[in-house]
């Protein structure tokens, strides 16, 4: 039998067996449903051989499988023989709306459930430990989640895009998470790991003792306002905040150093952020798509700005960039249109030659005489006048 494997990207060709439409390698994984029912109870064996996994993409994938785009699948009991569901096992089974877990499976794999936006409820079983990354991402319908006591690991983005999620509870023997009204933790709460979605306060303050605001935590939050950091925050994870399209001010205290890629990406109502002393890095695209950010003053200390950090801000009129920053990377003004001025205090700034910084016709650059900036200007054809 040949199969498509997910993780090497191959077709496989192994011994297989089959039943009813379920096809089996010899090591006891699903590789294969070839039916199209609506309703499937997978078999605790096919011709003697113990179904223990589901394999990587079983009805996700085509080249002869069943279910891509599992049009069809409205409903899927797990026996209590397999102990895995593997990476993207029911990725975009857009109709599916109930799957029974055995209390067998320990691990449920990246992008399992991604997509299946019918999904309403899901039980986890108090047999798993691994929730894998983007797991759940994309349920559009799930409106609540029980994270059982033995769940240890939970990777990023788990239940992002999950419109309807309003809580996330977690059993209070569980030793690795917490939940505080509805907001996923780490149990120390050092790490703020998911905020749902569909929860309705406009404001939020994030507990004092947090370190790491953890990649995607706030993704897609449109309902927020305001946000207030505690002085304990050192990091911001990708995507943290992205697509809050209704956040209007952040402050961000001394104590972080870094703010991750895309970490405000399209937060169309953003108009004013505070970056205090003590950030070295600022990712890729972490401001992108920022529309109504007027001004940013990067302060003295980051040495790091990544491509396209402040690209299509279309109204930002004025940026000032302290001599700490070494480079200005390729595209990071891309689409800045309305840029009437850039302040650049490195005199040995490496500013790549492909860059736009603003429109020639509006935007003034400042620096000191001399400098690799005014050369830059001068060969561009921008208006430059010199800092004191």
């Amino acid at each position: 039998m040949e199969y498509f494997d997910i993780k090497s990207g191959e077709w496989i060709e192994e011994e297989c067996v089959e039943e009813n439409g379920f096809v089996v390698n010899t090591k006891g994984e699903l590789v294969k449903y070839k039916d199209f029912d609506n309703h499937v109870i997978i078999p605790r064996e096919v011709k003697g051989i113990p179904v223990t996994s589901i394999g990587d993409g079983i009805f996700y994938f085509s080249g002869g499988y069943a279910f891509y785009g599992c049009d069809n699948l409205v409903s899927v009991i797990i026996p209590d023989s397999i102990t895995s569901i593997g990476n993207s096992a029911f990725s975009f089974c857009k109709n599916l709306t109930s799957i029974t877990i055995s209390n067998s499976v320990t691990s449920i794999g990246d992008s399992a459930f991604r997509g299946c936006r019918s999904l309403i409820d899901i039980i986890i079983s108090d047999s798993v430990t691994f929730i894998g990354k983007e797991t759940f991402q994309g349920c559009s319908s799930l409106t609540n989640v029980r994270i059982p006591a033995s769940v240890t690991f939970i990777g990023e983005g788990a239940f992002s895009s999950c419109f309807q999620l309003k809580d996330i509870i977690v059993d209070k023997e569980n030793v690795t998470f917490i939940n505080i009204d509805g907001v996923l933790f780490d149990k120390q709460q050092h790490a703020l790991l998911f905020y749902p979605v569909e929860k309705q306060d406009i404001s939020y303050i994030i507990p004092d003792g947090v370190k790491i605001i953890g990649n995607s935590a706030f993704y897609n939050c449109y309902n927020l306002k305001n946000i207030t950091l505690p002085d304990t925050i050192t990091r911001i994870g990708e995507c943290a905040f992205e697509n809050c399209f209704h956040l209007t001010k952040i402050t961000i205290p001394a104590s972080v150093t870094t703010i991750g890629e895309r970490a405000f990406t399209s937060c169309y109502d953003l108009k004013d952020i505070s970056l205090s002393e003590g950030i070295t890095t600022i990712g890729r695209m972490a401001f992108s798509c920022c529309d109504n950010l007027t001004r940013i003053t990067i302060p003295n200390g980051v040495t790091y700005i990544g491509t396209y950090a402040f690209s299509d801000c279309r109204n930002l009129r004025s940026i000032t960039i302290p001599a700490s920053v070494k480079s200005i990377e390729i595209y990071t003004f891309w689409g800045c249109d309305n840029l009437e001025s850039i302040s650049i205090y490195n005199d040995n700034i490496d500013i790549d030659e492909m860059n736009i910084l603003g429109d020639r016709e509006k935007t003034t650059i400042y620096a000191h005489k001399g400098s690799t900036t005014e050369k830059y200007a001068k060969r561009k054809g921008y208006k430059f006048i010199p800092l004191l």
